[in-house]
């Protein structure tokens, strides 16, 4: 003990203490190089957010420039090729979310937008349709006819002179819806169902005198006649096709107007679907409204924010484009907020055109978040361990990185011309020790010194567990030596005390003169028997040991070995029994040496047999091997030991099995033993109940036939 204190008192003073040295100065450094990381990361994190903030300024700079050279030189804005021109920039450049023309400063006119209606009070009223003297007779006297006097068939010729006699589009589609109508009050369904068609496929855009599109009340009236026929696949068919022109914005409604018709159509398809089986057609059906539905609502949304803009923007871009006339072609983007909408505008000017005609556009808020900000702080900001996050002007959170804000605010900036109004947080968070050191300029002394330390440290643990083994295995031989010298003593004692009294006469019978025979043959077998099981495993542990194999009789040696055993304690009341398979097989081994492996075991059963005076040997053959199991009665070792047992100079930590005599090497030379003859020693055992050991030898075919 006093030489492994010395020996890691040496280690500690002569490498220990230079090592924490060395850690404190290499810690010393990974704080500079921390402060030094820390700014490098700040003045990054500044680079960074000017880049981004300039490359969001130059992507709309860029869409400025694209409206204003499609625009500017446009005279009519109602050209389809212009207003197709416009669709198609929207869907190149996603950033433009809707054109518009702030028109004489006084009106904001959206060229290409699809609006599902306009503002109430916002359409002209239609002219009055001009009709001839006689076209008018007879539409009045259809009008009485079916109104007043409720002839209806009456009513439909007068009507039908009158179409014949019209030629303006608006007069005969205006006619036709009065001669459908008469048709269907006269229960003429076939013939109203035709001349509904008929308005669809040639009148659908005129608008009679109080604003309502004729191919909207010819598709109303299609579906009702389909219903009164009960004909209710056509008539689903009827009003899905007249909700899909709606929502297509196939005609140029008022709000109120745009209401009426949605809540007649609704409540029509609803109806029917309510009466429709559950069949395939009517689920499409079913599906195909659903899906109407959700479109309706999004084109809603979407002009609902245009109207107010429309309505509500015009003070607000008249004051900017009166302020901005001073610096053409200088751009002027602004927020303008109403309830809780929020419109991103970039209102434009030019010398090329009249000073009071403005061009501009709103920006898509969503692609400016979701797509373009997001990838140019992801593709500007590769900072380990950086984190950001985009807010409002109220503060709250538009945008973060994947992983949240952590850490300690670095940057915060506004974009350029502060426009959008968000404001960029850009935070860091502090490395971790162990990832200082590995980041750190100085890391190559680091790793060197840990290097050399960890070879130092493990060359101290080898040596100290070296010693530590040697000590405890010469503690072992120290055991053993005065294990086996007592071993030794004990028998020679008896030998020697048996042969005075012998020698002396002193033996009064000869019975008991027989016993002591006994004694001195047992006694001088337990010498022998301890002499060769140290020869040979001095022998075996040197190497040295050659195994002679012959064909050996197993009946025949187990049976000798038996009688031997019965005839030395057969003073001590034991019982051995043995039983051995009647057709076994013999088997190639060195016979003094398999001998010697069995009378261990013997000699183990006897020993540690305790109370119970008996030992079973059973030897039998398996489909390959040949077993020999040695079985008592006794003690019994705990299963944490079992695999130990065969380990050399182990003694079982029972203090009844300490009281037990031994050296140690029984079991060790039996598993070695059994291991050169290619076979296995496995252990059984339950303490209080006794051990089974048993040796598996395998066996040839051959020395299997030759006796079976």
């Amino acid at each position: 003990m006093g030489k492994r204190r010395k020996l890691v008192l040496l280690f500690f003073f002569g490498i220990g203490l230079p090592s924490l040295l060395l850690i404190y100065l290499a810690f010393r450094g990974i704080q500079n190089d921390r402060a030094l990381l820390a700014q490098d990361q700040l003045e990054e994190h500044r680079r960074a957010s000017e880049r981004i903030t300039l490359a969001i300024d130059r992507t709309i700079t860029r869409s400025e420039q694209t409206v204003k050279e499609l625009c500017f030189p446009v005279q009519d804005t109602t050209d389809p090729a212009f207003v197709s021109s416009l669709l198609i920039l929207k869907k190149q450049q996603p950033l433009i979310e809707e054109v518009f023309l702030f028109q004489d400063r006084k009106q904001i006119l959206f060229p290409d937008a699809a609006l599902l209606f306009k503002a109430n009070g916002s359409l002209p009223a239609s002219d009055p349709i001009i009709y001839s003297s006689s076209v008018k007779r007879n539409i009045l006297n259809g009008q009485r006819l079916e109104f007043r006097d409720r002839y209806f068939r009456q009513a439909l010729v007068n009507y039908q002179r009158a179409f014949q006699n019209t030629s303006s589009p608006q007069g005969k589609g205006s006619i036709l819806n009065a001669i459908s109508r008469a048709q269907k009050k006269s229960e003429l369904f076939s013939e109203a169902i035709k001349t509904n068609k008929t308005i669809i496929k040639d009148y659908s855009q005129i608008y009679i005198t109080n604003g309502i599109p004729l191919g909207i009340s010819a598709r109303l009236e299609l579906g009702t006649l389909h219903s009164e026929l009960d004909d209710i696949p056509n008539s689903l068919k009827d009003y899905l096709e007249l909700y899909e022109k709606l929502v297509e914005a196939e005609w140029i409604l008022e709000k109120a107007q745009y209401e009426f018709f949605l809540v007649q159509i609704k409540n029509s398809i609803e109806t029917l679907l309510s009466q429709a089986s559950s069949s395939s057609p009517f689920k499409s059906a079913q599906s195909t409204y659903q899906e109407l539905g959700k479109t309706e609502l999004e084109k809603r949304a979407r002009t609902e924010k245009l109207l107010i803009f429309q309505n509500e923007a015009i003070p607000n871009l008249r004051a900017r484009a009166t302020r901005n006339s001073s610096t053409p072609d200088a751009g002027n983007r602004f927020v303008f907020e109403s309830g809780e909408n929020s419109y991103y505008v970039s209102l434009l000017d030019s010398t090329d055109r009249p000073a009071l005609k403005n061009w501009g556009f709103l920006i898509n808020a969503e692609y400016l978040n979701q797509n373009l900000t997001k990838k140019e702080l992801t593709s500007n900001l590769s900072t380990e361990g950086a984190h950001w996050t985009v807010k409002g002007r109220e503060g709250q959170s538009i945008l973060s990185s994947q992983d949240g804000v952590q850490g300690d605010l670095s940057v915060r900036s506004n974009f350029e011309g502060n426009f959008p109004d968000w404001t960029l947080e850009i935070y860091q968070e502090e490395p971790r020790i162990l990832e200082s050191f590995l980041t750190s300029r100085r890391g190559i002394f680091f790793y060197m010194f840990f290097l050399i330390a960890g070879i130092l440290i493990f060359g101290l643990y080898l040596t100290i567990r070296a010693v530590t083994h040697e000590i405890e295995f010469a503690k072992l031989r120290s055991d053993f030596v005065s294990t086996v010298s007592h071993e030794f003593k004990s028998p020679l004692t008896s030998i020697r005390q048996i042969a005075e009294m012998l020698h002396s006469g002193r033996v009064p019978s000869e019975e008991r003169r027989q016993k002591y025979y006994d004694i001195l043959l047992e006694q001088s077998e337990r010498l022998s028997l301890l002499t060769e099981n140290v020869l040979n495993f001095a022998k075996m542990e040197e190497g040295k040991k050659k195994f002679v194999l012959e064909k050996t009789d197993i009946r025949q040696l187990l049976t000798e070995i038996t009688h031997s055993f019965q005839g030395r304690i057969r003073q001590n009341d034991f019982d051995i029994d043995l039983e051995i398979e009647e057709s076994l097989p013999h088997i190639s081994v060195e016979l003094s040496a398999l001998s010697q492996a069995i009378n261990n075991l013997i000699d183990n059963a006897i020993k540690y047999s305790g109370e119970a005076k008996r030992v079973k040997i059973k030897a039998f053959s398996t489909t390959n091997d040949l077993v020999i199991s040695v079985r008592d009665f006794g003690l019994g070792i705990r299963k944490e030991e079992q695999d130990r047992v065969f380990d050399r100079f182990y003694r079982g930590g029972d203090e009844l099995t300490r009281t037990v005599k031994g050296s140690g090497l029984g079991l060790t030379l039996v598993k070695q033993i059994v291991e050169a003859h290619s076979g296995k020693v496995l252990v059984e055992s339950q303490v209080g109940q006794g051990s089974t050991f048993s040796l598996k030898f395998p066996f040839s075919e051959e020395g299997a036939a030759e006796n079976g």
